[in-house]
């Protein structure tokens, strides 16, 4: 490393401490955060240092904590505090960065697998109706929404029970694909697999084969 290289460094290192020590003005911190989510090499560093601060913070835990506790000096623990707030706050930020770009990732290695379920085409009083309305409601949901977790909830049962219950048999397929593709979006990565691979091997030589080996080989450079 160069001796410019050092001052560049040292520079940021300044400026970091400043941050997490609450040293800046309210400007200063604001301008300072959104240069953190638009600068990667300050965002590494920053996040490097507050790993390393974060992990002395675990170690000495029960000592500061004592420390806290007996001190009743203000001026000693307003210092503390600010430090683990400034702390808490930079892996908010880092930790709202990544999920959002993860996202993003996950939403657009599954979007050209969509397929639209339109439900003004189920013919009223057939005895299966209100089942098929359901299942397209779900399909459609997990296409539309970011939050996964309530699709997630109502469709591993049905997944689950296709083996053993003829209710769903006629939609096993697109069940175990949209489960699959909600898995992605919500970041169950191995969970997705596992039902592609299951696709693949009850669909030989059709299509949805074809697809669902596409899909896993993108899952897997993720």
């Amino acid at each position: 490393m160069d001796k410019n290289d050092e001052i560049k460094i040292d520079g940021i290192d300044e400026r970091i401490e400043s941050f997490l020590r609450g040293e800046m003005t309210t400007e200063e911190e604001t301008a300072f955060k959104q240069e953190i989510r638009q600068n990667p090499e300050l965002r590494n560093r920053t996040m490097a240092i507050t790993s390393l601060i974060k992990g002395l913070q675990d170690q000495n835990s029960a000592r500061e904590a004592s420390i806290i506790k007996e001190n009743t000096d203000k001026s000693r623990v307003r210092p503390i505090l600010w430090w683990a707030c400034s702390v808490a706050a930079v892996f908010a930020i880092f930790f709202g960065i990544y999920k959002g770009h993860r996202y993003r990732a996950l939403d657009a290695t599954v979007s050209p697998y969509y397929s639209e379920y339109d439900m003004s085409d189920i013919s009223r009083g057939d005895v299966d109706s209100a089942t098929v309305a359901h299942l397209y409601n779900l399909f459609n949901q997990i296409q539309e929404n970011r939050s996964m977790s309530g699709m997630i909830i109502e469709l591993e049962p049905i997944y689950q029970s296709l083996d053993g219950d003829f209710t769903y048999n006629a939609y096993a397929n697109d069940i175990a694909w949209n489960l699959a593709l909600a898995y992605v979006k919500d970041d169950q990565i191995d969970k997705a697999i596992s039902i592609l691979q299951k696709l693949k091997a009850d669909n030989q030589d059709t299509p949805i084969y074809n697809k669902a080996e596409e899909l896993i080989r993108k899952l897997q450079d993720l």
